[in-house]
C-alpha cells in the first residue's frame, strides 16, 4: 500500500502538499498538481488510515448497531437467524456506503449508554429497545440515531427518531383470522412476554378475536419466559392441558420450532394432532419438519431503510422524515397447520 511519501516523491511535490489534497485543502494548489496526485493516489491505491481520520477531526466512517436483548441466547446474538439476517445486511449495506460496522449487544441498557457516549460514532442502529431509550441516545451523542423495532411511547423530541419496524398488529390479525377460518377452537399465542413489538402481535390476534370468532372458539396467552430451560416446561405445561382443535401460534419462528421438536419427541404430531404457527418467516421456517405456517416480513429491505434513513441524517438531508415505517407483512400458510378454507396453496 502508497505512504504519503511515496506520493509525493513521484509527484515532486512536498508530503505536505499532498496531505492538503487528501484533504480537500487545495486553495494554494494548482489544478494540475491536485490531477497529478489525484491520479497517483488512485493508481497506487492509497488509503487514509482511519485514525488519521479521527486526528483531523474527519467523519469516523463508523456506524454503531446497538441491539437491546432481552432474552437468553445459548451461543451468542448473531446465532439467532433473524438478527444474522438484519446484521448481516446493514453491514453489507454501508460497507458499500464506505463505513464501518460496530455491533455491540447488552441487556443492561445503561452500559449501552456508556459504550454510545464513548466512542466517536457518525451514527447509531438501534434495534430491539424502547423509543425513549433512543431518544437518550440521541441526546448522549448528538449524533443520528434510527431505530429498529422500537416499542413504547415517545418523549416529544425534535426532530423524532426514524423507527424501522413491522406492521405486527396486522402480522398477528392475520394468523388468529386464518388459525380461526382453518376450525382451531383453541388458539394459545405463546411469545417470551407480553412486551415489545409482541405486545402489539397480541394486540392483533385479539383484534381478529373479536371480529372474527365463532361461538366456542377461544383465545389465551401463555407467557413461556425468556431462557431455554423456562419454555421447555411452558411446552410440557401446554402438552399437559391440550385440547382437540387446538393450534399454538408462536410469535417467533425459532420458539416455533422449538417446540415442535419437543413434542415430536413427547409423540405429538404435528399437524395431526396440534397446528402450530410462527412469526417472522426467517430462513430455517422452510425446512423445519413439517414446514412451518408463519408472519413473512421482508428482513432485507427492513435494514436498507434503516442504513437509508440514518444516512439521510448524516448527510443532513433530514427534511420530511417519517416517525414510523411501517413495512407490510404476508400469511405464509405451510404444513404445520391444518388445510384452510383459504383461498389459495399452501407453500
Amino acid at each position: 500500500m502508497a505512504t504519503i511519501k511515496e506520493i509525493a516523491e513521484l509527484a515532486g511535490v512536498s508530503t505536505t502538499t499532498v496531505s492538503n489534497v487528501i484533504h480537500g485543502k487545495t486553495n494554494k494548489v494548482s489544478p494540475a498538481t491536485i490531477e497529478k496526485i489525484n491520479t497517483l493516489i488512485k493508481e497506487l491505491g492509497y488509503v487514509q488510515k482511519m485514525g488519521l481520520r479521527v486526528l483531523n477531526n474527519e467523519s469516523s466512517q463508523l456506524i454503531a448497531v446497538v441491539v437491546n436483548y432481552h432474552k437468553e441466547f445459548r451461543d451468542s446474538l448473531l446465532a439467532d437467524p433473524f438478527y444474522g439476517k438484519v446484521l448481516g445486511r446493514i453491514e453489507e449495506r454501508i460497507r458499500e456506503l464506505g463505513y464501518y460496522l460496530m455491533i455491540y449487544s447488552e441487556r443492561d441498557v445503561d452500559k449501552i449508554f456508556q459504550m454510545v457516549a464513548s466512542w466517536d460514532i457518525d451514527g447509531v442502529i438501534v434495534m430491539s429497545s424502547s423509543i425513549k431509550n433512543c431518544e437518550k441516545i440521541y441526546q448522549l451523542t448528538k449524533k443520528p440515531v434510527v431505530a429498529i423495532d422500537a416499542y413504547g411511547e415517545r418523549g416529544g423530541m425534535k426532530p423524532p427518531i426514524v423507527n424501522v419496524t413491522l406492521d405486527d398488529r396486522e402480522g398477528g390479525y392475520l394468523m388468529v383470522k386464518y388459525l380461526l377460518e382453518c376450525g382451531y377452537e383453541w388458539i394459545k399465542v405463546c411469545a417470551g412476554r407480553d412486551s415489545g413489538v409482541d405486545h402489539q402481535r397480541l394486540l392483533g390476534c385479539e383484534q381478529a378475536m373479536a371480529e372474527c370468532a365463532g361461538q366456542g372458539q377461544k383465545l389465551q396467552f401463555v407467557p413461556l419466559g425468556m431462557n431455554a430451560a423456562k419454555r421447555q416446561e411452558n411446552y410440557a405445561w401446554l402438552l399437559q392441558r391440550m385440547k382437540p382443535d387446538t393450534a399454538l401460534f408462536f410469535l417467533s419462528d425459532l420458539y416455533a420450532m422449538e417446540a415442535i421438536s419437543f413434542f415430536h419427541d413427547h409423540g405429538i404430531r404435528v399437524p395431526e394432532d396440534l397446528g402450530v404457527a410462527g412469526f417472522d418467516n426467517i430462513q430455517y421456517s422452510r425446512f423445519s419438519v413439517p414446514r412451518l405456517t408463519t408472519v413473512g416480513q421482508d428482513v432485507d429491505k427492513k435494514a436498507e431503510l434503516a442504513v437509508e434513513e440514518l444516512m439521510k441524517q448524516i448527510h443532513k438531508k433530514e427534511d420530511g422524515l417519517e416517525q414510523d415505517i411501517l413495512l407490510p407483512v404476508t400469511l405464509v400458510a405451510r404444513k404445520s397447520t391444518s388445510v384452510c378454507g383459504l383461498k389459495g396453496k399452501k407453500q
